[in-house]
């Protein structure tokens, strides 16, 4: 803890360029179809992914081998539902990424949702900036009356569907889904969210980057540096299996 505090104070002294003390890469893509259990999916130096959240026994996050959106294999996730204990959850998350404020990220997935429950507030993908524990404030996609829509992790209202009535996210078949974020810590951000092609949210004018602080546990530092898939959290409807393919990180501008 001495040692990070005396690298933060030096970097608040000498007002030196963040990009440098906190690069990484701006791209990254799976289809996982070399694979062949699902440890291999987390090697050291993150040169895949970085690690699983399970939160409960019974959740699990696996390669499933006779099943993909465009070839043999994708990944299944399994939570049992969110209850007293705290949110359930069984996702996977990339780290050490670096996308900084006036930069657009995209994050694509695709995803298949094998049941008909509600599932309200299901969680499906977090862009985050990662912390020494946990990860910092950021931004995720929801499903809510089974649209998706942008909550915040920080004081923000969440990003809705204008579309009357909502377009709906399909079960049990495969779901194209492509979120754009241009990031900004005042009102110059957007975000965009496509569903099989067709654009769900279109919001600019705002704010997607918490206020630029360089943290201990909890802040910002003017970038996102963590992206998450999966489950991220599920509702406390029931059980949820979730598949997903084909995912790509990665910067436009």
């Amino acid at each position: 803890m001495k040692g990070i505090t005396s690298i933060l104070l030096l970097l608040l002294m000498s007002g030196c360029d963040k990009h440098k003390w906190f690069d990484g890469p701006d791209f990254y893509a799976d289809d996982f179809e070399s694979y062949l259990v699902t440890d291999s999916l987390l090697q050291p130096t993150d040169k895949h992914w970085s690690f699983t959240q399970i939160t409960r026994s019974g959740n699990q996050v696996s390669i499933e081998s006779s099943f993909g959106h465009n070839g043999h294999q994708c990944l299944k996730f399994y939570a049992q539902k969110t209850d007293d204990n705290g949110a359930s959850k069984a996702s996977l998350a990339k780290q050490n990424m670096a996308f900084w404020e006036g930069e657009t990220v995209r994050l694509s997935a695709w995803y298949y949702l094998a049941d008909t429950l509600a599932h309200e507030w299901l969680f499906l993908m977090d862009l985050e900036e990662q912390t020494a524990v946990g990860a910092g404030p950021g931004m995720r996609l929801a499903l809510v009356n089974n649209a998706l829509r942008v909550e915040y992790k920080f004081n923000e209202k969440d990003v809705l569907q204008s579309a009357v009535p909502t377009v709906t996210f399909p079960r049990n078949q495969w779901v194209h889904l492509v979120w754009e974020v241009t990031l900004s810590q005042k009102k110059k951000g957007a975000v965009k969210l496509y569903q099989d092609n067709a654009l769900l949210l279109d919001a600019a004018g705002i704010k997607t980057l918490p206020t630029d602080f360089l943290y201990f546990q909890q802040g910002t530092k003017g970038q996102y540096s963590s992206c998450e898939i999966g489950i991220t959290a599920n509702s406390s409807d029931g059980p949820c299996t979730l598949y997903a393919d084909d995912v790509r990180f990665e910067k436009l501008n």
